[in-house]
């Protein structure tokens, strides 16, 4: 990227999505607590370890490959992924409820990590979420039992992730900015697609 300094050009070498993003919000946001970064250093500190902790916490495609396959072992292999998904869920879940024990008691109230402030931690989740909720429940809904993070939540009692991820979901920025439905379904059966001949090869 290229961003300028005193009337000229500089040029920032930088990779992974992570690391791109907190560098935008910190060189071009604000930095009082109203923007999209926690104005205390501990408060950046457990944002960080959420994208850590949780980060991967809604991968899906072990569960579409699982069910994709015709092998002996893929009923075994689809419930295990599903189980995996499941666990990770309970575990951002409890991330999210031991930490509004800590923000709860100023006061703050909202569905977000911080409360009411829309932080990086939810910007850094929101594809993987936006992913996650549209094309489990639409690429199984006919080839096998069916996977909803949503109704994960419900079946499970994960009512704190449940609220965090409608939050999310519905917060406008992420709704200008996601990936239409059709471009998430078409792009995952081409890599489908690909895996499948891959395994063939």
């Amino acid at each position: 990227m290229k961003e300028k300094n005193d009337g000229k050009d500089e040029e920032v070498l930088l990779c992974e999505s992570l690391i791109v993003a907190e560098y935008v919000a910190e060189r071009f946001g604000s930095n009082d607590g109203v923007g999209i970064l926690p104005s205390k250093p501990e408060d950046r500190a457990v944002m960080r370890l959420f994208s850590e902790l949780c980060g991967s916490s809604f991968s899906y495609f072990p569960i579409l490959r699982a069910a994709d396959n015709d092998d002996d072992d893929s009923q075994k292999k689809f419930q295990d992924a599903v189980s995996t998904l499941q666990d990770a869920l309970k575990n951002v879940d409890v991330f999210l409820t031991h930490y509004d024990s800590v923000y709860r008691g100023d006061g703050s109230s909202g569905p977000f990590l911080f409360g009411s402030q829309f932080s990086l931690a939810e910007v850094n989740a929101a594809p993987f979420v936006q992913r996650a909720c549209t094309i489990l429940p639409a690429f199984l809904k006919e080839k096998t039992e069916r996977v909803d993070p949503m109704e994960i939540c419900d079946e499970l009692g994960l009512m704190r992730l449940k609220s965090w991820m409608e939050a999310v979901l519905s917060r406008p920025s992420v709704v200008a900015t996601g990936v239409p439905k059709e471009d998430l379904l078409s792009g995952t059966t081409r890599m489908l697609e690909r895996f499948k001949a891959m395994e063939k090869n």
